[in-house]
């Protein structure tokens, strides 16, 4: 549950790692992958190394779908500051008041280029949570630390942070 804001929440974001077209990716893997365990299971190789290998090879596919299936980014921001979590991953919310964040703005970047692709990725002084696209909240905090959160929705995000009086002004 996250922290209750002084006032209704401005921003609200939730992103997925799920696409309309992972199905169609998603479906031919495993099938590959739990075809030999089917065979493994009801034929002449059961009990063998290979269909140990089978076997932890479809376990390691249904863990990957299963991750990918419920990964999603939450954002919301508000007047007390910015709430994120990366579930299942993170279960509660992490929150940053306005006081810990020197300055916000919403800006594009190369996940791969930056960051080595989407997710949970970075260092401790420079992490990024993001799923798709690339557009985010670069936040830099007083701690000289920085934190990007992605979001599908850059122009609504720069909008409710200019309402709230923490967009930089431009130069």
């Amino acid at each position: 549950m996250p922290p209750t804001p002084a006032l209704p929440l401005r921003f609200t974001e939730t992103q997925s790692f799920l696409r309309s077209w992972w199905p169609l990716l998603l479906l031919p893997v495993l099938l590959v992958v739990f075809l030999p365990v089917l065979g493994t299971v009801h034929g002449p190789g059961r009990g063998s190394a290979t269909g140990l290998v089978t076997t932890t090879g479809a376990i390691t596919a249904l863990l990957i779908a299963f991750l990918l299936l419920t990964l999603r980014l939450e954002t919301q921001v508000d007047a007390t500051g910015i709430n994120y979590r990366m579930r299942p991953f993170q279960g509660s919310w992490r929150h940053l008041p306005w006081a810990a964040i020197r300055t916000a703005q919403v800006r594009t970047y190369s996940p791969i280029g930056e960051y080595g692709g989407w997710g949970f990725k970075g260092t401790a002084r420079n992490r990024a949570y993001n799923v798709a696209g690339s557009a985010g909240l670069q936040l830099e905090l007083t701690d000289g630390s920085r934190l990007l959160l992605g979001t599908q929705q850059p122009e609504a995000l720069r909008q409710v942070l200019a309402d709230l009086g923490h967009l930089p002004e431009a130069i």
